[in-house]
């Protein structure tokens, strides 16, 4: 053994690159038992993200999990971004020297990569051409019609990238606890690798936060990382002020990706027939393009204008739900430039039910990314409310369903049935429209969504 080789200053990450790229029998035995701990990382992973689900796992323990998940994601990467035999091969070499262009910042000079970035697949150049940088690989650039040539190698790397991508899909749609909140197999519609990428990240949208986390996590170990990170070219859609910001959809290959920005401009669009001067201006002009862009974007989303939903895929009712939505919007405008008072509240509660009419089957889980958005529409109600008549009575309908008839909070006559699970038969699922009582206005029935076992 070289007594004269120091390694105790070389950072943790470098040794680990090192050593799952080098050759050999005893190194093909240490990444197998990598693999298995990472295998192990990822049944606790998930055994923690369904208990949070459950409320089984105190707060204080996210951050640790937090820290697991993104060591999960390093061990990962460097396994499945290893090069090819024949690579390793002809570029054998000090492993610590050069060759392991996949480590953090301080290999070899090598700033610019970033931990589990695919460039590291490249072939690294000579020495004293390091100025000259490999070709990035685009896992689907090859599905883009008049792309430009792939190289082999390059090739080679975007195919290992599709097939681990490709395997998350699978154990997505056979995960038991996604089922239950996306309704059957989770399905990706179209052949080409940016559909079912799209699907994939909308049906997250819809997940517990803990378990959204944990197949996010999970993407991200094998994803390429300028994949995950926003560009100028990226769509961005206005989103509500008070909700945070987030990616939608990350880029695929060529394909930019969706990111929901409160920055991003509101004037054009749905709300145009909106002047800014009502209140909460900001977030029914975020609301109403979020909820656009989901009915464009999800094929799984129904539209509840009529007592049964209809999918948003149909062409006719896409159409239908956005000329809704605009009336509403221009309904509300008026009544905010006429100081209707109690009719500010009655047509906000209107375009709040507009913007609730975009549903998915089964219904999204509770703390959702567009659970929470929609719980935003009931704040923005109540904030029109409280400025115009505060003398009216807005009642979120929840409960039994025969109750909240009997008590006149619903006609029942446009109200939307579901077939649900045993324990949610008769109850209110979700409310699309507010009950209000006001001196002017009298009695305004809400609108739900109730469950049936049959």
């Amino acid at each position: 053994m070289d007594s004269g080789t120091d390694y105790t200053d070389v950072p943790f990450e470098e040794l680990l690159a090192a050593v799952l790229r080098a050759d050999g029998r005893y190194a093909e035995v240490f990444r197998e038992h990598v693999t298995r701990l990472g295998g192990v990382m990822q049944e606790g992973l998930l055994t923690a993200a369904l208990d949070r689900c459950r409320g089984g796992v105190p707060g204080e323990e996210d951050e640790m999990w937090q820290r697991i998940a993104e060591l999960y994601r390093r061990m990962m990467s460097r396994l499945d971004r290893r090069p090819s035999p024949t690579g390793a091969a002809e570029h054998a070499g000090p492993m610590l020297a050069g060759g392991t262009v996949e480590a953090v910042e301080a290999v070899a000079g090598r700033a610019d990569v970033t931990p589990g970035d695919d460039e590291a697949n490249a072939v690294p150049p000579p020495a004293a051409d390091r100025t000259v940088e490999p070709p990035r690989p685009d896992a689907d650039a090859w599905l883009v019609p008049e792309s430009r040539p792939v190289a082999p190698e390059i090739r080679e790397t975007g195919e290992q990238v599709r097939r681990a991508i490709e395997q998350v899909f699978v154990e997505f749609a056979d995960a038991a606890e996604v089922r239950r909140w996306t309704g059957g197999r989770p399905g990706h519609s179209g052949t080409e690798l940016v559909d079912r990428w799209r699907a994939f990240h909308l049906h997250l949208l819809r997940l517990p936060p803990a378990l959204e986390a944990f197949w996010a996590a999970r993407m991200r170990a094998v994803a390429p990382p300028h994949w995950l990170e926003p560009a100028d070219s990226w769509q961005r859609v206005p989103a509500p002020a008070t909700v945070p910001g987030r990616i939608l959809v990350p880029a695929c290959g060529r394909y930019p990706g969706v990111l929901a920005d409160p920055r991003a401009p509101k004037p054009d669009g749905v709300a145009v027939t909106l002047n800014g001067n009502e209140p909460g201006y900001d977030l029914v002009v975020g609301l109403a393009h979020q909820m656009s862009w989901l009915a464009q974007a999800d094929e799984s989303a129904h539209s509840a204008r009529t007592w049964q939903l209809t999918p948003l895929r149909d062409p006719h009712e896409n159409v239908g739900y956005a000329d809704l939505l605009a009336e509403r919007l221009a309904k509300f405008g008026r009544a905010v430039a006429w100081r209707e008072r109690e009719g500010c509240v009655l047509r906000a509660a209107q375009l709040a039910e507009a913007l609730r009419l975009v549903v998915h089957h089964p219904l999204v889980a509770p703390d959702s990314w567009w659970h929470r958005l929609r719980d935003e529409t009931v704040r923005f109600v109540r904030d029109v409310g409280a400025e115009h008549a505060p003398r009216v009575v807005i009642t979120e309908i929840a409960g039994r369903y025969a109750e909240a008839k009997k008590n006149g909070l619903t006609e029942g006559r446009d109200d939307v049935r579901l077939t649900s699970q045993p324990e949610q038969d008769g109850m209110v699922l979700d409310c699309l429209r507010p009950h209000l009582r006001g001196p002017d206005i009298g009695d305004k029935p809400g609108r739900v969504v109730y469950g049936a076992t049959h």
